[in-house]
């Protein structure tokens, strides 16, 4: 057995009912709280009064900014700094999806180190902030487990990330109750995010038995449990939830990787949904993996499959039963760009790199082009061969 280290900081809190603890949790860090959410779910669903009425009662002062956009920029973190230092908050609440999450936590350590976004990107580590409560309200991002904060930088077209210890919430607070309000597409998207956190996880480089564990039973229940949660099951979106949760610890030990990598370009020059955009992608890209480790083998005999087309097939299965759209082409993205995908995958290396077999460029452009023919296609090859 290789050795590894694993580190894991933060109580996880997942129950119905359990938004109703965000203020004592957020009391137990602090006085004074900033409230980051998005810019209408939690207004409109009726959970921000309620969330704030619940800090209140705990004793805190608290200030909301709700400024939050899919995809949060440089731009809105920094802003969102300024407006926490000039309150003095000194604990931070996340309320929503990923890009909620990802911003309460860059702003929390933006808070703490001062600077810009800029200063703190990968590869350096944030090793201060302010201590963040986050408040998942999709299930797929799990970043109220890990030490990410993936933001945009707009000027340049590119997603940028924060990482470091500092950045894993102190609490996460996981309430099913709060997925009803989810529409299908939603839970569709951010379900294959999840997947692909899984599935990524167990492909990495910095894999190890312990984080293959929380990668297994995620990708498990996720390939189990999607399709029902998408059709409105309540139990399914629970079990969806936690799952999301377990594929973010592994992620948080692994890492992500190629999917991830390639997948940065279509959300950030095109704004396709970041878990659509790995959907798209993540039958390719275990394709690719599998025809050069068998590592794919081993995660498809874990999962029950006979072989690693066997799970290909699945996953490509689960993609039509929830409506994720057959290719890349079919999203609106012209095949003319693929020189531009392919030197774009510069930028994402740390992702890339991780996996346990590097591509080279011409890889990257058949993996590219075999997400641009799209999943039907893919079988088609794959059961000639």
């Amino acid at each position: 057995m290789l050795p590894f280290t694993f580190e894991q900081s933060g109580r996880i809190v997942f129950g119905r009912g359990s938004l109703g603890e965000v203020g004592r949790a957020a009391a137990s860090h602090g006085t004074r709280a900033l409230l980051v959410t998005g810019r209408s779910f939690a207004a409109s669903s009726g959970l921000l009064s309620k969330l704030v009425a619940s800090i209140r009662e705990a004793g805190l002062e608290v200030h909301v900014f709700s400024e939050v956009e899919p995809n949060p920029s440089l731009r809105t973190v920094e802003r969102g700094a300024r407006f926490a230092a000039s309150k003095g908050v000194d604990v931070v609440v996340g309320f929503g999806g990923g890009s909620a999450l990802d911003a309460a936590k860059a702003i929390a350590a933006l808070v703490k180190l001062g600077g810009s976004p800029s200063d703190h990107l990968y590869p350096k580590s944030v090793e201060a902030a302010l201590p963040v409560i986050a408040a998942p309200t999709t299930t797929g991002t799990g970043s109220e487990v890990t030490r990410y904060s993936v933001l945009t930088d707009a000027d340049a077209g590119r997603k940028v990330v924060m990482q470091g210890p500092a950045l894993v919430p102190k609490v996460a607070i996981l309430d099913p109750d709060v997925t009803d309000y989810m529409p299908g597409r939603l839970v569709a998207g951010t379900g294959f995010d999840a997947l692909s956190h899984a599935l990524e996880a167990f492909l990495s480089r910095r894999a190890s038995p312990l984080s293959d564990l929380f990668a297994v039973e995620a990708a498990r229940l996720i390939l189990g449990n999607l399709a029902k949660a998408v059709r409105g099951s309540r139990e399914a979106r629970e079990m969806m939830l936690y799952a999301s949760m377990l594929a973010g610890v592994a992620i948080n030990q692994a890492g992500s990787t190629l999917v991830h990598g390639l997948g940065y370009y279509l959300t950030a020059r095109h704004e396709v949904h970041h878990g659509v955009a790995n959907a798209l992608l993540l039958p390719h890209v275990l394709a690719f993996y599998a025809q050069r480790t068998d590592r794919v083998d081993r995660l498809a005999e874990r999962l029950g499959f006979r072989d690693w087309v066997e799970l290909v097939a699945r996953v490509c299965e689960l993609a039509d039963e929830v409506g994720i759209p057959e290719s890349v082409a079919s999203v609106g993205v012209p095949e003319s760009e693929i020189d531009e995908m392919v030197r774009e995958a510069a930028f994402y290396r740390r992702n890339i790199e991780n996996g346990v077999v590097v591509p080279s460029e011409e890889e990257i452009r058949a993996v590219y082009a075999s997400a641009f023919r799209g999943r039907r296609e893919l079988l088609r090859s794959l059961r000639r061969s």
